[in-house]
C-alpha cells in the first residue's frame, strides 16, 4: 500500500526484525532485541507493520507491533526513526493496528506512553484515545532516573 510522501506500509514484519530492533535500540532506555521481538510475533494475535520510504530501494522507517485476543488489543510498542519524524507515519502505523483490532472483534485497544513524550500522547489522543490510569516510576530512563507510565485506551464502536 503507497503512502503519501513516498512512503509505504508492509505487513511483513518478520523481514525487519534486525531494523526494528536496532531502532528500538536506539530509541528507548529498555530496549528489545531482535529475539524478543520474534519471541512475542510467535505469541498467539500477535502482528505489526513496518513502513518504508522510497520505492526503487525501500529504506525501513518505523514499525508498530500489537496483539489482539478476543475483545482486547494492546500496542506492544512504536516508533519511528528521527529523521522520518513529523510526516504522519506513526499515524499510518496506528492505524494499521487499529483496523486490524477492529477486524477482530476487539472493543478495546490500550497501551502505555511514557510521561512527558508530548508527541506520542497527542497522536494517541486524536485518535480518540483517553488516558484512565497511570504506573508510576515505570520508565526507568538512561540517567537511572524515573518516569511514569500513562495507561491510554480506545473504545470501538463493534
Amino acid at each position: 500500500m503507497t503512502e503519501p510522501g513516498g512512503y509505504r506500509l508492509e505487513r511483513d514484519i518478520e523481514a525487519y526484525l534486525d531494523e526494528a530492533s536496532a531502532l528500538h535500540g536506539a530509541i528507548f532506555d529498555r530496549p528489545w532485541s531482535r529475539d524478543a521481538l520474534q519471541d512475542l510475533l510467535v505469541m498467539s494475535g500477535t502482528d505489526g507493520a513496518v513502513i518504508l520510504s522510497g520505492a526503487r530501494e525501500p529504506a525501513f522507517a518505523g514499525f508498530v507491533l500489537f496483539q489482539c485476543i478476543g475483545d482486547f488489543a494492546e500496542i506492544l510498542t512504536l516508533a519511528v526513526l528521527p529523521d522520518h519524524r513529523g510526516r504522519g507515519l506513526g499515524r499510518i502505523l496506528m492505524q494499521q493496528a487499529l483496523e486490524c483490532a477492529r477486524d477482530t472483534g476487539a472493543a478495546k485497544l490500550l497501551l502505555e506512553v511514557q510521561d512527558g513524550n508530548l508527541p506520542a500522547i497527542q497522536l494517541y489522543e486524536s485518535l480518540g484515545m483517553t488516558a484512565f490510569d497511570r504506573r508510576r516510576n515505570y520508565y526507568r530512563t538512561a540517567d537511572g532516573s524515573h518516569a511514569d507510565a500513562i495507561l491510554m485506551q480506545l473504545f470501538f464502536d463493534n
